[in-house]
C-alpha cells in the first residue's frame, strides 16, 4: 500500500504534533494498513472518508483527538491523505473545501481510469 500525503496534511501535521508528528503518522499509516476502510465516508465528497487518531501532544484519545480525511483507492493500493485537524478546530468543512476536495477526488478518479485504460 502506498500513502501520499497532501502538503496540507504534512503542514498540519507537523504543526499539531511536533516532535510527535513521525509517530503518529507510522501509526495511522499502520492502521490504514490493517483496514483501510476504517473510517466513515464523508457524504457528498466522492468517497473519502474521516477517520480518527489520538493526539499524543496533549494526552487526548482517539474521541478527544485528531480527525483526518483520507481516500483509498483499492484498484491502486493508494491511500491519500488529505487533511488533518483537531477535533477541537473545527467540525465540518466549509462550501469552498467540499469542493476542493471534490474535485481532487475527481482528479484521482480520472487518472486511475487512465491507468486502466493503459493495461
Amino acid at each position: 500500500m502506498e500513502f501520499i500525503e497532501s502538503r496540507a496534511f504534512t503542514r498540519r501535521l507537523f504543526q499539531l504534533l511536533s516532535a510527535a508528528a513521525e509517530e503518529v503518522l507510522r501509526q495511522i499509516q499502520v492502521d490504514l494498513e490493517g483496514n483501510p476502510q476504517r473510517g466513515r465516508v464523508v457524504p457528498g465528497l466522492g468517497g473519502i472518508r474521516k477517520a480518527r487518531h489520538s493526539d499524543p501532544t496533549r494526552g487526548k484519545g482517539k474521541r478527544g483527538g485528531l480527525r483526518y480525511l483520507y481516500l483509498y483507492l483499492e484498484s491502486r493500493q493508494h491511500v491519500h491523505l488529505f487533511y488533518l485537524f483537531d477535533k477541537n478546530e473545527e467540525e465540518d468543512l466549509g462550501r469552498e473545501e467540499r469542493a476542493l476536495l471534490r474535485q481532487m477526488v475527481a482528479d484521482l478518479r480520472q487518472e486511475e481510469a487512465r491507468q486502466w485504460q493503459r493495461r
